[in-house]
């Protein structure tokens, strides 16, 4: 390079400078920040965050303004929040969040807005109903559907205030769920007059992980910022090939207005080479971004073992793997068991049955109705064991001061109120509590208690509150019974209810652990801006079920399908371009070294196809 090259190089403004530029009151602009994996795109916000507010930290606070950031988990809010010192210039919320802050209050237009999707919702189900030829588990699903889609329109004009929780049940009669906010955020936000109240509260949002923002909404805030552009700035912050949820807008980076910023940020800090090598090789079939590894990276380790998929399978060849991996790369914690290493599934299942909580998970899992406050770990049955019981029994491990804390924190029995009511009584409620805990922690003291009999404790004594439903399913009992052939949605909440309340306590402790991020598996999904020295990823269709990804086809065992060609010609997602997304984002989890297993029906195949495509060596593909 010569000194031209040089000049020009150290002229040229980085990522951050072009956002810091973008982030003004005065003259805002609007940006889209692409950021590959381990790029450090958060430290990037966080800078220029810090950098706004301190200009701007009178006029924000005299005008009573506040910047507005926008990310996928509570987890990810509380970082970025810690990282900005907890500013009360800040607001950092999750999209639902947010976007219940928006609507808030404008009771007459949810009020409307519910009319007109409830009535669109019950002539659906009445045609559907209309042109079924038999009473079957569908149809009977569908009349209940419309039933009590008519009982909620009937009673809208008596509800004077709607409310909503982002982690709640939502279940009472005027409250809104998930979907409903969210939807109805993206029809209000364009328009006044809460477009105005959008840009007054808040004339910047940065959204993270903005390639995964529920592509409604998404489309609403592009026609929010195009409306009132000298006085919004919204910033978006991702990468496209890391969209990984299915409402997620598609080709976002195709939607970008020609006159935002579009910084590119393409060093990877996170990876050594041959990770970085990989992780660009798998992109290469979507687009052209590439990254580059950081200067002075270590050259890494990548190594492929496909093996032969096997009815029964057990999972102790994924343990060989880690010894065989300690050996390669000279890293003896690989071969420390589970703890040493960061194993990826697709599927919550399959952590399940590695963890051993299958048969507390399987049941609810197979409620439709019950997964979404299955997977945030928000459903009430979970909660009781997740915050009530087992933070008690790992207080009693230690001394009697942190277990009186950890009682005086969840007991309801403990509650100011509850023991101001108990007046002359309050010794003798203390007393009792003391015998309640004293009780539970013995159950649970070198013991395996089946889930109900910790649950009867909790209810005879008050110990901990518990929701209704499983009162219902204790009353009822335990059973191993299949499930009812019903469409009633509660009558099959309340059998799996009592499905796991004949389950031991073991269980629900080890799903309790991976709930809490303490497991050594996560799902594919789930570990988006992480990173770990070693990760194992796994590859394995059949075990995971369902048709939204398939590795297979990926990896060129399996031909691509009619419907894949279909909508890959006409632009559209297809199980490949999903599946290969998922990969990158697993993969460019490694800091060190990286193993990936594959379950295949045909190993051979996919070892070849591999080396074809130029991914891996034949020396880093071992068939076992």
């Amino acid at each position: 390079m010569n000194a031209t090259q040089d000049v020009a190089v150290e002229m040229t403004p980085t990522a951050d400078d072009v956002i810091q530029e973008c982030l003004s009151l005065e003259q805002p602009r609007s940006f889209f920040l692409y950021a590959g994996a381990g790029s450090g795109k958060t430290h990037s916000l966080v800078v220029a965050v810090k950098s706004l507010k301190e200009r701007e930290r009178q006029r924000l606070t005299f005008e009573g303004r506040q910047i507005a950031i926008i990310t996928y988990t509570n987890a990810a809010c509380e970082e970025i929040a810690r990282r900005l010192e907890h500013d009360p210039l800040v607001k950092v919320s999750t999209i639902h969040a947010f976007s219940w802050k928006m609507i808030k209050g404008f009771n007459d237009d949810i009020r409307e807005w519910l009319r007109i999707k409830l009535a669109g919702d019950i002539d659906e189900l009445d045609d559907k109903l209309r042109r079924a030829k038999t009473v079957n588990k569908t149809s009977q699903a569908n009349q209940a559907s419309r039933d009590s889609k008519a009982r909620r329109l009937a009673s809208l004009d008596e509800i004077p205030e709607f409310t909503y929780s982002p982690t709640g049940d939502n279940v009472s009669r005027q409250s809104l769920n998930h979907s409903e906010v969210i939807q109805m955020a993206a029809a209000f936000l364009p328009q006044p007059p809460l477009l105005d109240v959008m840009a007054d509260r808040h004339p910047v949002l940065l959204i993270d992980e903005s390639q995964d923002t529920n592509g409604s909404l998404m489309d609403a805030f592009l026609k929010a910022q195009a409306a009132i552009p000298g006085r919004f700035c919204l910033g978006l912050l991702g990468d496209t090939m890391q969209r990984i949820y299915n409402d997620g807008k598609p080709r976002l980076d195709e939607a970008i207005p020609p006159d935002w910023a579009k910084p590119e940020k393409r060093i990877n800090r996170r990876c050594p080479i041959r990770v970085v090598d990989l992780i660009n090789d798998i992109r290469a079939g979507a687009d052209d971004h590439q990254q580059i590894p950081k200067p002075g990276a270590a050259q890494g380790a990548v190594r492929m073992f496909c093996t032969r998929q096997a009815p029964g399978q057990d999972f102790s060849l994924e343990d060989q793997i880690a010894k065989q991996m300690a050996q390669i790369t000279g890293d003896a914690q690989w071969a420390t068991g589970m703890g040493g290493r960061k194993t990826l599934i697709l599927e919550h299942k399959m952590a399940a049955r590695r963890m051993g909580f299958e048969g507390v998970f399987a049941p609810l899992y197979a409620v439709a109705h019950l997964n979404t406050a299955l997977m945030d770990g928000t459903l009430p049955i979970l909660k009781v064991f997740f915050e009530g019981v087992a933070p008690i029994a790992a207080a009693a491990l230690s001394d009697d001061f942190t277990l009186i804390e950890a009682v005086r924190l969840r007991s309801p029995l403990l509650d100011p109120k509850h023991l101001e009511a108990a007046g002359n009584n309050q010794f003798e409620l203390l007393e009792s509590v003391g015998v309640a805990t004293q009780s539970l922690c013995e159950m649970l003291k070198n013991n395996d208690p089946l889930v109900e009999e910790v649950a009867q404790i909790l209810l005879s004594t008050g110990l901990l509150a518990l929701p209704d439903g499983l009162v219902e399913a204790m009353a009822l009992g335990a059973t191993a019974d299949p499930a009812p052939e019903t469409s009633d949605r509660r009558a099959l909440e309340i059998h799996a209810y009592r499905v796991v309340l004949g389950r031991r306590y073991s269980e629900m402790a080890a799903f309790a652990g991976y709930a809490n991020g303490l497991s050594p598996y996560g799902t594919h999904q789930g570990v988006k801006g992480l990173e770990f020295p070693r990760v194992m990823v796994i590859l394995n269709d059949e075990e995971a079920g369902g048709f939204l990804f398939s590795y297979e086809k990926l990896l060129g065992v399996t031909p691509a399908s009619a419907t894949d060609m279909k909508n890959e010609s006409e632009g559209k997602d297809t199980s490949l371009s999903r599946t290969r997304r998922l990969l990158y984002v697993t993969c460019s989890r490694a800091e060190e070294s990286l193993a990936i297993v594959v379950y295949s029906s045909q190993p051979e195949i996919a070892k070849d196809r591999v080396i074809k495509a130029g991914w891996l060596t034949a020396e880093e593909i071992v068939v076992l």
